[in-house]
């Protein structure tokens, strides 16, 4: 079972992933982790930012490159790429477990059983959240959502050509601020119980 599940900065995503693989005590996989990996094949963590910027990186051609498999892509954005969902498909393949964000719910799409949730919450309360998260003044917390939001939502363009929020990609869009983390996380299990129950 693969719980994939994609947030909004703010709505505290990683806080009910955890929670989620404790009570069912399977693999964390969170974006910090997946960069770890992504980081040990040879992709830096610079070359990442700069494809979540949507920045296209020039590198060798096949023939003056020595990356093996990756040789066939002639610039450094689509490799970045690539890897990314080697990764995380390899993640899923090996053992039941939640991913948070790095766009696994599209890579994923095809993946059985599978859950895909999108955490969201009322701007106000997101602004709280990384305010005290943060230890940040309103002002600040309201940018630093505004500039996660812009890089989350090209990252997710570059790597999947469709839009952050669509809708078609997800089974299940809640607001983390109704049930809270606790109560959300609960409300996730329940449900992926039962996606595994019917087995698909």
């Amino acid at each position: 079972m693969v719980i994939t599940i994609g947030c909004e900065y703010g709505a505290k995503g990683n806080k009910i992933g955890r929670k989620i693989s404790e009570m069912l005590g399977i693999k964390f996989y969170d974006r910090e982790t997946v960069d770890e990996i992504i980081k040990e094949v040879g992709i830096q963590k610079e070359i990442m930012e700069k494809v979540e910027e949507g920045v296209v990186i020039a590198g060798k051609g096949a023939e003056g490159d020595v990356r093996g498999s990756f040789s066939k892509y002639a610039d450094l954005t689509d490799r970045a790429i690539h890897v990314q969902k080697r990764i995380i498909e390899k993640l899923a393949s090996k053992e039941s477990c939640v991913i948070i964000g790095r766009s696994a719910d599209y890579i994923l799409k095809d993946q059985k059983p599978i859950l895909r949730v999108f955490v969201y919450s009322p701007d106000e309360v997101r602004i709280h959240n990384v305010m005290e998260s943060h230890n940040l003044s309103y002002d600040d917390a309201k940018l630093l959502i505004r500039e996660k939001d812009k890089r989350y939502h090209k990252r997710h363009l570059a790597l999947t050509g469709s839009n952050r929020g669509d809708r078609h990609n997800r089974d299940m869009l809640i607001d983390s601020s109704l049930l809270g983390v606790d109560g959300t996380a609960q409300l996730i299990v329940e449900l992926a119980q039962k996606v595994m129950e019917k087995g698909e």
